[in-house]
């Protein structure tokens, strides 16, 4: 049998993976260039920091409701 090498298609750069963290109480439904995240109350999700160029993700953020963590 032959031996299977992994394809990798990329490969992202650690600096720029952030833990995108709920603050809140509230559950979010987030808009994201591709498709709709539900984030929910104290929760995280591990994304790329180039999330934060997406306006209402900033704005979350810079409200307090969304951390960096």
């Amino acid at each position: 049998m032959a031996k299977h090498e992994p394809n990798t298609t990329w490969n992202e750069n650690p600096d720029d993976v952030i833990m995108l963290v709920n603050r809140t109480s509230k559950n979010f439904i987030l808009e994201l260039p591709t498709g709709r995240y539900r984030l929910d109350a104290g929760r995280r999700m591990r994304t790329l920091r180039s999330i934060l160029d997406v306006p209402a993700i900033r704005d979350l953020v810079e409200e307090g409701d969304l951390g960096l963590g």
